[in-house]
Parts: C-alpha cells; sequence; structure tokens
C-alpha cells in the first residue's frame, strides 16, 4: 500500500483588539465637546529648605503640585491649608499665591505645570475647584515617577516631547481615577486643618482669637472646625484655646513675678476680673492663691498679687 502525505491548512482567525479614539472630550451632562489639546510646560521635584516660600505669584497655567515626603502651608488669599504626605494642591491662573515649607518638616514634593482647552474639564474631574484647591492621593509613588523620567528627558526632539506628553496622560488619567477613592482618603485632609488650628492657636493664644475668624482663615465652617478640633483633640477649640491660656497662666504665676494683670494681658485678656474668673474656674483657686502655692522664691511679690486676687475677686 502506498501512503501519500499531504498538507491541511486550516484557516485561522484573526484576532484583533481596537478601540477607536478622538480628540475630544465629551460631557455627557452638558452634551459638550472638548478639544483634547493639551501640552506640558514644565515640570519638576525638590526637596525644600526649612521654611522655604515661593510667591505670592501669578501663574499662566495649571500647576499641581505631589507632596512626596514632609509638609507645608499653601496660602489663597487670606485662606491657608496645611499640606502633608499623600496630598496634592493646584494653582490656578491668575490667582495670587504662596506656599512655604515647614520648619522642621520640610516638604519634598514634585510638580507639573500645564495648559490647553481641555486643561480646565481635566482639573474639574480631577476634583479641584476654586474652595478645594487640596485633595488626598491614595500614593505618590507612581506619579513621582513619572514625573522624574519626565526630568531625564531633557531633549527638545519631537521624539522625547512625545515621550513627556505621553506620561502627562498618564499623570492626570492617574489624579482623575484617584477621585474613585478620596472619600477613603479624606482624613488625612480632614486631619490637617485640625493640625493647623491647633498650631494657630498654639501660636495666637495671647491674641484676641475667635473661634469664627480662625475658621474663616483656614477656609471652613466653625462647626466643621468643632467636629475636627474634637476628633483630634477631645476640645472644642474655644476649650483647648483657654486650656492653651491657663497653662501658660499657670506657668507664669510659678515662675515669675509680673503682675497678674500682665500675666491676664499675655494669656489673651484684657480684663483681669475676666481672666481670674476663669483661672479659678480651671485651678480651684484665684491667681494670687495659685501663685502663692507654687511661686516657690517669689515670695516678695505675693501680698501685691494677694491684693490684686481680692480686687479682682469683688
Amino acid at each position: 500500500m502506498r501512503i501519500q502525505w499531504g498538507i491541511v491548512r486550516v484557516k485561522e482567525k484573526r484576532k484583533a483588539e481596537v478601540i477607536e479614539n478622538n480628540e475630544y472630550l465629551y460631557d455627557g451632562v452638558q452634551k459638550k465637546t472638548y478639544e483634547t489639546n493639551i501640552s506640558l510646560d514644565f515640570c519638576g521635584l525638590e526637596h525644600c529648605l526649612p521654611g522655604h516660600k515661593y510667591g505670592p505669584h501669578v501663574r499662566n497655567d495649571y500647576v499641581i503640585h505631589v507632596v512626596v515626603q514632609g509638609k507645608g502651608v499653601l496660602e489663597y488669599g487670606s485662606r491657608q491649608w496645611m499640606i502633608g504626605r499623600g496630598q496634592m494642591f493646584i494653582l490656578f491662573p491668575g490667582d495670587v499665591t504662596s506656599y512655604f515649607a515647614d520648619k522642621e518638616d520640610p516638604w519634598y514634593y514634585c510638580w507639573i505645570g500645564f495648559r490647553g482647552d481641555s486643561a480646565p474639564k481635566i482639573v474639574e474631574n480631577i476634583g479641584f475647584n476654586a474652595q478645594t484647591p487640596v485633595l488626598a492621593l491614595r500614593s505618590t509613588d507612581r506619579i513621582e515617577g513619572l514625573i522624574k523620567k519626565m526630568v531625564s528627558t531633557r531633549e527638545l526632539n519631537i521624539e522625547e516631547q512625545l515621550m513627556r506628553s505621553a506620561w502627562l496622560m498618564e499623570i492626570l488619567s492617574d489624579m482623575i481615577r484617584n477621585g474613585e477613592q478620596r472619600t477613603e482618603s479624606s482624613s488625612q485632609h480632614m486631619f490637617s486643618y485640625s493640625e493647623y488650628a491647633v498650631r494657630y492657636i498654639n501660636n495666637h493664644f495671647s491674641e484676641k482669637l475667635r473661634i469664627q475668624q480662625l475658621a474663616d482663615h483656614i477656609g471652613i465652617s466653625r462647626s466643621y472646625l468643632v467636629k475636627l478640633m474634637k476628633q483630634q483633640t477631645g476640645m472644642s477649640p474655644q476649650e483647648y484655646l483657654i486650656e492653651t491660656r491657663m497653662r501658660r497662666a499657670s506657668e507664669l504665676l510659678s515662675k515669675s513675678n509680673d503682675p497678674i494683670r500682665d500675666i491676664a494681658a499675655e494669656c489673651g485678656y484684657e480684663d483681669a476680673l475676666a481672666f481670674s474668673k476663669v483661672f479659678k474656674s480651671r485651678f480651684g483657686v484665684n491667681p494670687s492663691e495659685y501663685r502663692a502655692q507654687n511661686s516657690g522664691g517669689n515670695a516678695g511679690n505675693q501680698q501685691e498679687d494677694l491684693n490684686q486676687g481680692r480686687h479682682s475677686a469683688e
């Protein structure tokens, strides 16, 4: 028997995945399209020196900073935000802004500056607006890595320009995707408000400080500030302010010979009588009695203080 060998031809099916793209963003709510022409103006990374400040300055483009380590403060007009690791902040074109590194834990951040017809819509989709220039990030590693790549491609040829543009799109896409879990990350953002309030009170308790003014200064409502402060310190802003003033007053009464009226003024009280009442409510004795019990070698002025205390109690 003769066996014949042959070739069996099997027709293979093509396997392809195709997605169509265009140069427009579509807004399903407003039924509008936006041309996606967006360009990178600059980018960079910096380990800032303690207290380093930039501004006041006005930008012509959108600039987003991503804080990788440390912390600092962003100033937008009369409002301030305490910003730390894992957060990002935006500078809008045409706005006067300043920002500066913390003196003890200066920030290390990276940034991108960009412009284009679709830039406002992209910024809006990330979650930024005039009332919310600070947002939390799930992770800064990927964005930091992409910006390092952008910085390393220094040539202005078309090849590297296209690479930088592609990485810019990746960064912006990651920032938009980050919004899906922004609620879970918002605790870092909330903590920065209360942390800033605590530090502000510690530095300004001797002034005529009003809690509503503090809330306005930070840029949040009074009720929201009360909620955040109680979460962090267990006290309302007013309670924390009084406690800070009383701690300082007790220290001055124990260690100095200053007249009680001067100590009251240094602790934010113009009226020595009001100061005496608050102090007695806190410690159970008036300022003169507290000094007599705790001053040690300051007996020389105790009689004067006792007289002032009796006058204050009348």
